[in-house]
């Protein structure tokens, strides 16, 4: 395209950063024809000049599209207009201007548009990968191959252990990160780890099996052990360094216990990092006790600042730990991807259980995440989003303690995609999340995570949201305590 043929005006969008609206721009002239498929953009200078903005800024906006999908850039050739769009991009003129898309009669009252808040609604209760960072192209490409390549093979049937060519790769990245031996046949490919964990629940636990678990603590897990695996629960006391090894030994004399679930490299919710000590003291009880640890690795991949710290399978001499890991914790929510590491005898009555109740995987998508690992997109991706997300974090952090820091006690965490906030003296958080949640900020109240009496803290994700939102998302938080009035600090 010749710089002088395309003419650009900045799209009109009230309080976006400038570098959106120049995104928007060039979405709507995609989306209008007037820039096609796969058609050179002008250089950073010659977009800047026309648009009589930064280069900067322009590279900015630039790099927003490309991680969306819009744009694709080619070594030594340019930046170039994707052949195959975002989902639900659209194609032709814009979606608001087409025949249709405006509604031509009355809705009733519950779906006028000043009642739709889900859009508008931050979901901040936990952290998440954003979507938008995802690889988007790159995992295209994959199941472009994957169905090319492997086509009949791939949607023929689908095996209870997973894709085999995924699992050689786990086998292969856990053995690299962690530095220690695991081989294929150790390795169960999940939907996720919720799966793993209804897996593992329903198959080596009886109801009224009992289980220690963190407390605080991750309630879904909890939800799974006590609702679908009939299971007790006996909570052990967290601090600072994570799960106390001397209450865990307390609970394990009281009680024939079967199971531990643990979060050792991110304490779930309160960022805690086990320390090595206890997790040798841990290990020790499990072996003592006879005890299968089932350790959830959602979140130790994200390390900002130190040394990574590394998992108790790493450590594990005697086969008391069960390792599940989360793929889509590493590149988007939505693919629902996960593994678990396991004693090989485990391996076949998982599979036979598993086939048996139909929760078999997504082949394509394995064999298309398989591709991302080999080809080493993955480790280029973890490089890419925890610079995005370490910031975020750091411009969290700087507006709470600006604006809310009478009110809650904020620490920066090394490592994860959430903060762990405490409320100072006085300050009434039940309350207080509940008028947040009223104004479309989503948030989890202490007692979500605790068994028995809360301590007055509560999480707060800020890795799948940007700067501009999460800026939105602390105004709503001050809003919502002026509220309560003195009440809350």
């Amino acid at each position: 395209m010749r710089p002088q043929s395309l003419f650009l005006t900045l799209a009109d969008a009230p309080g976006s950063p400038l570098y959106q609206r120049i995104a928007l721009t060039l979405q709507n002239a995609i989306l209008e024809g007037r820039v096609p498929r796969q058609t050179a953009l002008p250089g950073s200078r010659v977009l800047a000049d026309l648009l009589g903005v930064n280069r900067r800024t322009v590279i900015a906006a630039l790099q927003e599209l490309e991680a969306q999908g819009w744009l694709v850039t080619r070594p030594n050739s340019g930046t170039f207009v994707a052949d195959e769009l975002p989902s639900g991009a659209g194609v032709g003129p814009h979606p608001g201007t087409l025949p249709g898309a405006q509604v031509g009669f009355d809705l009733p009252s519950i779906l006028q548009p000043a009642s739709m808040t889900v859009a508008g609604d931050l979901l901040l209760e936990d952290g998440a990968p954003d979507p938008r960072l995802a690889p988007a192209e790159e995992l295209a490409k994959g199941y472009q191959r994957a169905l090319r390549r492997h086509g009949p093979r791939i949607l023929s049937d689908r095996d209870p252990l997973g894709t085999p060519l995924l699992r050689e790769i786990v086998a292969a990245w856990v053995s690299e990160r962690h530095g220690v031996s695991v081989g294929p046949e150790r390795i169960l490919i999940t939907r996720g780890s919720r799966e793993a964990l209804v897996l593992l629940a329903g198959a080596l636990f009886r109801p009224g099996s009992l289980a220690a678990v963190e407390n605080p603590g991750n309630r879904r897990a909890w939800d799974i052990f006590q609702q679908i695996a009939k299971m007790e629960l006996r909570p052990v006391t967290v601090d600072a360094e994570g799960m106390v090894p001397s209450a865990l030994e307390a609970v394990l004399r009281q009680d024939r216990i079967r199971v531990l679930y643990l979060t050792p490299r991110r304490q779930f919710p309160t960022t805690a990092v086990l320390s090595q000590e206890r997790k040798k003291a841990i290990l020790q009880l499990a072996e003592t006790y006879r005890l299968a640890v089932l350790e959830d690795d959602y979140d130790g991949e994200y390390c900002y600042e130190g040394a990574r710290t590394e998992p108790l399978l790493s450590m594990d001499g005697t086969g008391q730990v069960i390792h599940i890991g989360s793929l889509s914790r590493l590149l988007a929510p939505g693919l629902k991807l996960g593994y678990m590491v396991l004693p090989p005898p485990l391996i076949p009555y998982l599979a036979k259980l598993r086939r048996s109740r139909g929760e078999l995987g997504d082949p394509v998508l394995e064999w298309a995440v398989a591709d991302l690992i080999r080809d080493g997109e993955l480790v280029r991706h973890l490089r890419k989003v925890r610079k995005i997300y370490a910031s975020r974090r750091d411009f969290l952090v700087a507006r709470l303690q600006k604006d809310l820091g009478d009110h809650l006690e904020v620490v920066t965490p090394q490592g994860g995609l959430s903060l762990w906030l405490r409320g100072r003296e006085g300050t009434d958080l039940e309350a207080w999340i509940q008028a947040a949640r009223s104004s479309g900020l989503i948030l989890n109240p202490p007692s979500f995570f605790h068994e028995g009496t809360p301590e007055p803290a509560f999480r707060m994700g800020f890795a799948q949201a940007d700067e501009r939102e999460l800026e939105e998302a602390v105004t709503r938080l001050e809003k919502a305590r002026r509220t309560l009035g003195p009440v809350a600090g």
